[in-house]
Order: C-alpha cells, then sequence, then structure tokens
C-alpha cells in the first residue's frame, strides 16, 4: 500500500462510521420490548414489528390446506362453538410466543409433524397449546365475552384414557 492506495490501484475499504445509527438504535429497543412483551396477543390484528398483524404471518406461514395442531384443537366436539375471537386470540398467542421464541412456545406448528413424534412428546405439545389456550380463555371471560358458548372452564383438550395411553406408549 503506498499513498493510501492498495497495490493493485484499488482505494481501501472504507471503515464504518463507529456510531450506531440512532433510528437503528430506536428500533431495536422497540424490538426488544415487543420480543419481551407477554401481551402482544391480545392485539392479533394490530401490525407488529415485523410488518404484519400475528393473525397475517400466522396465515402466510400456514397457507390454506395446511392443517395446524390448532386446527386439529378447534375441530374436535368440545371446541366446534369456540368464538372468532377465541380462534383469533389463540392463532395470537401461538404466533407471539412463536415470534418471541418463548419457552412456553408451540412447536411443532404444523399437525403432519406433530403426528410423525412419539406420543409422549404429542402430549407435552398438547399441553403446552392448552396452556396457551387457557390464557385466552380466561382473558376472554375477563373482558366480558364468551370464548366457548356454554363452557364456564377450557374443555380439556386431551382426555385422561390419552393421557393414560400416551404415558403409558
Amino acid at each position: 500500500m503506498r499513498n493510501g492506495t492498495i497495490q493493485d490501484g484499488t482505494m481501501p475499504e472504507a471503515i464504518e462510521d463507529p456510531t450506531p445509527n440512532p433510528s437503528s438504535k430506536f428500533l431495536a429497543g422497540e424490538q426488544a420490548r415487543w420480543e419481551a412483551e407477554r401481551t402482544v396477543w391480545q392485539h392479533p390484528h394490530e401490525q407488529t414489528l415485523y410488518g404484519q398483524s400475528l393473525v397475517e404471518a400466522y396465515e402466510t406461514e400456514h397457507p390454506d390446506g395446511e392443517v395446524t395442531v390448532i386446527d386439529m384443537m378447534l375441530s374436535l366436539d368440545q371446541y366446534r362453538q369456540a368464538s372468532q375471537g377465541f380462534e383469533e386470540h389463540l392463532i395470537g398467542i401461538v404466533q407471539s410466543r412463536a415470534m418471541q421464541l418463548a419457552p412456553d412456545r408451540v412447536e411443532p406448528v404444523e399437525a403432519e409433524a406433530l403426528l410423525k413424534l412419539p406420543k409422549r412428546t404429542q402430549l407435552r405439545v398438547f399441553d403446552k397449546l392448552s396452556m396457551l389456550a387457557e390464557q385466552v380463555f380466561v382473558w376472554l371471560q375477563a373482558q366480558g365475552k364468551d370464548p366457548i358458548p356454554g363452557a364456564s372452564s377450557l374443555p380439556p383438550l386431551v382426555t385422561e384414557a390419552d393421557r393414560t395411553s400416551a404415558e403409558q406408549g
């Protein structure tokens, strides 16, 4: 290198300005706040920092025809009467927990992948889904809404017989 040029005649790469962009610091702070906020699911149609609402993000990830654990749950007799609000908020909590990489997130979300797992692992996934659904159910009731008409508590997702079978198998 002579006089600021490399021997092949090119200029060296510019050194990045070590001063971070203030808007980047703001966005990073907002993202960190969002990532830690445990109630973002309560607004499933509001735009997230990722450019979509939670429901839109979920629908993008799981196009029509792809059955998810939420679809499986809502197709059971005890959940067929669930309100649209219950479904939307259940999607919101499952999606937000996944986006936040929260320890209580439901994985896998795709039914096909879930059904390939051992029964005990499936049971753990259903237990996580039940815990999230319980949060939604209780929160909607506190709002004066009827998440599942006629139900005073969240119906069980897994029967005791299924639980015993999974634990033995």
